[in-house]
């Protein structure tokens, strides 16, 4: 009997172990996942893009098994953990776009230095005194004060007034819900950012949203090199890892500014599973030579939201001290 009980404690520990090599392989598995939309091409070929690509607005994740009513509790239970198991974490690819991309003036060079982060380490502070009180403001012409406008976001018809692209609907709705949700994490409750990577990068496609006005602000943006391979403009792969040089998708939350080595910047703190690196990666906004605020695809990043030396003071003074920036991809589920 003796025996037979030693038997069965040495089986149970080898099963363990098993069991436990098999959940760290499927970890693995679950930070390195990649979404392919092909599939879905023929559904979205006859949307077309002018100034983003399609994006399948179908769930882009592996389907899990659904779990009918008659399903014991435990069967229920494990459907659902392996739904959390292989949902996507930072590692993201997305197919590429169906249409053209759109006629530009001109390529800007890419970025080719990049800005470690080293915690402790002090950095140039960034005199704030010079940022405006009131960003975007229109100089006024010929003695005339510009007219106040009423806020548009209640209507649900969000503008932009530079007269650029107006905000996607469905990322404005996830910024608000998130914003209004987690409204104790955010010291800046006047402005929001969003970044829509369905994009193509000559392009406006960040806008700062003033919640006081109801106005939106639309700006160039660049994306990183790594999200953008084959350097045609569009970002189709985003990721959470050290030195990838890509982009992040998910919610942000800004951070201290200062003086680096690309000009004028503001950290970023990654609020998501799929951006939780930014920080330590040195993704920030900051200043920059390949972009501008015209018709050109803009130059790649290290996977930091670059924005054009005439934006940036706009930028820094409108999202500074604990404002929400969301970087996703319209009509997608990111």
């Amino acid at each position: 009997m003796r025996t037979l009980n030693i038997a069965f404690a040495l089986a149970l520990a080898f099963t363990g172990t098993l069991q436990a090599g098999s959940m760290e392989r499927m970890r693995v598995r679950a930070e390195n996942i990649n979404i392919d939309t092909s599939a879905l091409a023929k559904k979205s070929a006859s949307v077309p893009a002018a100034s983003s690509r399609p994006v399948a607005s179908e769930r882009q994740r592996p389907a899990a098994p659904e779990v009918k009513a008659s399903t014991s509790p435990l069967i229920a239970a494990i459907v659902h953990f392996f739904k959390l198991l292989f949902g996507a974490d930072g590692d993201i690819e997305i197919s590429n776009p169906i249409a053209e991309a759109p006629e530009y003036e001109g390529e800007l060079e890419d970025d080719t230095e990049q800005e470690p982060y080293d915690e402790g380490q002090s950095y140039e502070p960034l005199d704030e005194s010079a940022l405006p009180s009131e960003p975007f403001q229109q100089q006024p012409q010929f003695g005339l004060q510009p007219q106040p406008q009423a806020p548009s976001f209640q209507q649900g018809v969000p503008r932009s007034d530079a007269g650029g692209p107006a905000v996607p609907e469905d990322l404005k709705r996830k910024a608000l819900d998130y914003f209004q949700a987690n409204s104790g994490k955010f010291a800046n409750k006047r402005y929001i950012g969003i970044v829509d990577f369905a994009a193509h990068s000559s392009r406006q496609r960040f806008w700062i949203l003033d919640l006081q006005s109801g106005s939106s602000h639309a700006i160039h943006v660049a994306h990183g090199a790594g999200s953008d391979p084959d350097n045609d403009g569009y970002a189709t792969r985003f990721s959470n890892v050290p030195n990838s040089r890509a982009s992040s998708l998910g919610f942000y939350l800004t951070g201290a500014l200062y003086t680096g080595k690309h000009g004028r910047s503001m950290r970023l703190h990654g609020l998501s599973s799929t951006n939780s690196n930014a920080l330590s990666r040195a993704v920030v906004v900051h200043d920059s030579n390949y972009v501008r605020e015209g018709n050109y695809k803009a130059g790649r990043s290290f996977g930091c939201l670059a924005v054009a030396n005439s934006q940036i003071t706009n930028v820094l003074a409108s999202l500074r001290g604990g404002a929400l920036i969301y970087a996703g991809i319209s009509n997608s589920d990111f």
